[in-house]
């Protein structure tokens, strides 16, 4: 990808500074948008509409209309048993990161230049399960819902989505990643889960090379072969 590849990065947290220091070594002028969330103490909660308009707004008059605009969701801090599941957690673990996922759809849709991208970068907990992420598994399948709706309804302006499928390891905090291990029949083909700045990063500069454009809303699962998708 040539360098100057305007870029908004939403979200915080070490995968998303993993990848914005990736971005950066591949020549990408980053704008980083933290959104503002109100969790109640629980480590994760929702970026209000507002918010995250106010934010992407700022992060475009810094490096005019974006190329590529990333989305990190936030993602429960611990696992919780199925059936302790409350009502409070569930929006916590759920439709919170829908509802971000959304708003950033929402705000950067009239900001986005010619032929862009919008990614979202999400753990791979929704295709194999994973015991106590119920609601993370349930935001990660409606943010690929999201992402096909729109490029269905962006692809005849030549604007293309796509989501980005990571090993849990990199999506969820260290205290919680034994939690969120997928059980499977073997480790990574490639021996390791992979890391934001070297194996993460790169592919989002993929996706927003031209020579990508004709790919629009599809999964694609970077977790070293733990999941090979059909």
């Amino acid at each position: 990808m040539a360098d100057g590849t305007r870029t908004l990065l939403v979200g915080d947290g070490p995968l998303v500074d993993g990848l914005h220091d990736g971005l950066v070594d591949r020549g990408h002028v980053v704008a980083q948008v933290v959104p503002v969330r109100t969790d109640g103490g629980t480590g994760i909660g929702a970026g209000t509409g507002t918010g995250i308009s106010t934010g992407i707004g700022a992060g475009v008059s810094l490096i005019g209309r974006p190329d590529l605009v990333v989305h990190v969701p936030p993602v429960p801090a611990s696992p919780v048993p199925l059936v302790d599941q409350t009502t409070q957690r569930w929006v916590e673990a759920c439709e919170a990161p829908m509802a971000e996922a959304f708003a950033v759809a929402r705000a950067c849709r009239p900001h986005l230049s010619d032929r862009a991208r919008l990614v979202w970068v999400v753990p791979t907990v929704a295709m194999g399960g994973a015991a106590g992420f119920v609601g993370s598994a349930a935001a990660s399948e409606g943010i690929r819902a999201l992402a096909k709706s729109a490029a269905r309804q962006w692809g005849p302006e030549g604007l293309t989505t796509a989501v980005l499928a990571v090993a849990p390891e990199l999506a969820f905090p260290s205290d919680a990643g034994a939690g969120a291990r997928i059980s499977a029949t073997a480790g990574p083909a490639l021996g390791r889960p992979g890391d934001a700045f070297g194996d993460i990063a790169p592919l989002l500069d993929l996706l927003a090379d031209p020579a990508a454009r004709f790919m629009t809303g599809a999964t694609l699962v970077a977790d070293g072969g733990v999941w090979m998708a059909p």
